[in-house]
Formats: C-alpha cells, sequence, structure tokens
C-alpha cells in the first residue's frame, strides 16, 4: 500500500495543467481596445483562480482570448450604460433643484387664510348687493339677452 502526501500532485494533473496565457495573447495592438483587453484579461485569470488550472485545461472550450475579450465588452457596455444613466438622473435632479430654487417662496398660512377672508367677505358682498338690488341685476341680464339676440 502506497501512500501520498496531500500536498503531492498526481502525474495526471500535471499533463493536464494548461500553461497560463501571458497578458501580450490579450492584447490586440489597437490604443482604443487597451481597456477592454487588459479587463480581458483579468477575467481570465479570476476565471483561472477561481477554477484551477486543471480545470481551466480539461474544459474542451472556444477561445479563451475571444471568449473572455466578448465578456469583457458586454461588462464594459453594461458599467458604460448604467454610469451615463446615473449621471443623466443627477443632471436632471440638479436642473429640478436650480429651477425650484429660482422661483419665489409660496406665501405662508397666514396669507392664504387672509386672502381666503377676504375672497368670502367679497363674495358675501357681492351677494348681500345683488339681493338688494334685484331690479338692476334683471335689467342687466335682460340686456345682456337682448345683445347676444341682436348680435347672433
Amino acid at each position: 500500500m502506497q501512500v501520498h502526501d496531500v500536498n503531492d500532485r498526481a502525474p495526471a494533473a500535471e499533463a493536464a495543467t494548461a500553461p497560463a496565457l501571458p497578458v501580450r495573447a490579450f492584447l490586440s495592438g489597437r490604443a482604443d481596445d487597451l481597456v477592454p483587453d487588459l479587463l480581458a484579461y483579468a477575467l481570465y485569470v479570476r476565471d483561472r483562480e477561481a477554477r484551477g488550472p486543471v480545470a481551466a485545461a480539461a474544459q474542451a472550450e472556444e477561445d479563451p482570448v475571444m471568449r473572455f475579450r466578448r465578456e469583457a465588452t458586454a461588462d464594459l457596455t453594461n458599467f458604460t450604460y448604467r454610469f451615463f444613466h446615473n449621471q443623466i438622473e443627477e443632471i436632471r435632479h440638479a436642473a429640478v433643484r436650480d429651477h425650484l430654487g429660482s422661483l419665489p417662496r409660496p406665501p405662508g398660512f397666514l396669507r392664504m387664510v387672509a386672502a381666503s377672508a377676504v375672497g368670502v367677505l367679497l363674495v358675501g358682498a357681492a351677494s348681500l348687493w345683488a339681493m338688494g338690488q334685484g331690479g338692476i341685476l334683471s335689467e342687466m341680464v335682460a340686456r345682456v339677452a337682448a345683445a347676444i339676440g341682436a348680435g347672433g
């Protein structure tokens, strides 16, 4: 019976270990693609560390450079959309704050109560006047009706 140390690697695992791709494999050479290329490499390294080199080598899949470039492009697109959406919201809130800051202060409670009392007094005075001057009021209505009838 043979006893193996836990820290020893099995020979089959060493054979299945794929060498890590260098960062040069992810660089396209274009200055505009530097950020997506570096993000693709970072995603590759994170995936390799999470799954381990043996699992990464055992998984037969498409070219990892292209896969991680697609993931990096998708992540950057989503981040850009969220970032600009949040910036637009901040700009809208700032515009609303500026607009509200330029408006005059609304009247206070006492001013509104006084205005309501004055309005009630004016309506009451007009109705009292109309009740006492019924003849004048009916004559005015008749003149308006005659003017409408003659003009139409």
